[in-house]
């Protein structure tokens, strides 16, 4: 599993747990949306790439806070505090 899949796979898992939490059903958050619930199942589904504006409409939609953050792996944090040992 690459990266990519596993930060989607992660981001759904969040999605999903909200909706459920909220009681949300797809046809409810595509009207919250504005969008087509066929364009929800998509999303859910992972057949599409959303972008960031979608990804922040739909943690708007589930009353959440969306900001996408870089930082680095922390295998390349341990290597950059480990000594020198040339």
């Amino acid at each position: 599993m690459t990266a990519i899949d596993r930060i989607g796979s992660a981001f759904l898992r969040r999605i999903l747990l909200r909706m459920k939490e909220l009681g949300v059903s797809q046809t409810e958050l595509a009207k919250r949306m504005k969008v087509s619930r066929p364009y929800i199942t998509k999303v859910l589904h992972q057949d599409v790439n959303i972008t960031f504006r979608t990804a922040a409409k739909l943690a708007t939609a589930l009353k959440m806070d969306f900001f996408p953050e870089l930082r680095p792996q922390e295998s390349h944090e341990l290597t950059k505090k480990l000594p020198n040992m040339v």
